[in-house]
């Protein structure tokens, strides 16, 4: 029987492995340990075997591709829940690096402070792409956009403290995040799925009376900085700590994309309806 005590940074248990892979006891030994493609490390002094985080995780990306190349499109674009934390934290990870993004416990902590910021895109229950959308303070704005390297605003300013309740006067300002697997054969398609997702995410807001003034992003990649032209948002010169990554900024109240025609629509009507409610109580 597997052990279940915890295994040391860099390793898995062996049930541990069994959960992640979806297979039996007997497949994990005879098709994986005594193969030699996943690493069994008995540390000095002790009798259980820890098995290498890298070659279980290798698999894993494997398996998850091989569904994706062969998957009919039907992936699907929902609110994060507490359970989809951890494929965000792999994600990010995997794309960002492990210095350069935040851990499972970060990523649980910004989830508590505002449940409303992940929203997961997901292709046969597997997660593909995600967008953090965090309503922060105006100095957080700030110091990420004044040009704080990369790796400590992501695990230094995007914190709990930082992040606002999206309620009505106190979400003005949002940073996002997108995240797509890179080598998946779709991750084109799967970017615009996000985008268009979260295009209505800023519209229910809207319908709430969150009304959202300014969108902020960074990239250093080419399909990044496409992007986030293509979407109207206009580069912004770093004042700090300069690097190769890019700052950008959207005007939701002056940008005419014609992506974001109905959100103007909403927020016009909005502001007239508040209006109406002002002038009869006055």
């Amino acid at each position: 029987m597997a052990k279940r005590t915890k295994a040391p940074p860099g390793f898995y248990t062996a049930s541990e492995v069994m959960k992640k892979l979806d297979i039996a006891n007997s497949t994990f030994y005879s098709k994986y340990v005594d193969t030699g493609a996943i690493k069994k490390v008995t540390p000095p002094g002790s009798k259980e075997g820890y098995y290498l985080k890298s070659d279980v995780d290798k698999i894993l990306r494997a398996k998850e591709l091989f569904i994706l190349q062969y998957a009919t499109d039907v992936s699907t674009f929902e609110k994060a829940q507490e359970e989809d934390i951890q494929a965000i934290t792999d994600l990010g990870i995997e794309i960002f690096g492990k210095h350069g993004s935040p851990n499972y416990e970060t990523r649980l902590a910004q989830f508590h402070a505002n449940p409303d910021i992940f929203y997961v895109l997901k292709q046969e229950d597997i997660v593909v792409g995600y967008l953090g959308m965090f309503p922060l303070k105006h100095e957080a704005i700030e110091a990420i956009m004044g040009g704080m390297e990369e790796a400590r605003f992501r695990t230094g300013v995007l914190t709990p403290e930082n992040i606002m309740p999206f309620n009505p006067g106190q979400a003005e300002e949002v940073f996002l995040i997108i995240a797509v697997k890179q080598d998946a054969k779709k991750s084109t398609l799967y970017g615009a799925r996000l985008i268009n997702g979260g295009i209505e995410v800023l519209e229910n807001f809207a319908r709430r009376g969150v009304i959202i003034k300014r969108l902020y992003g960074t990239s250093r990649t080419r399909h990044g900085i496409k992007l986030m032209k293509d979407l109207g948002f206009k580069q912004t010169t770093p004042t700090a700590e300069e690097d190769d990554l890019l700052r950008f900024v959207l005007d939701l109240e002056t940008s005419t994309n014609p992506l974001l025609k109905k959100y103007r629509r909403i927020v016009k009507r909005v502001a007239s309806e508040q209006q109406k409610v002002d002038s009869r109580s006055s």
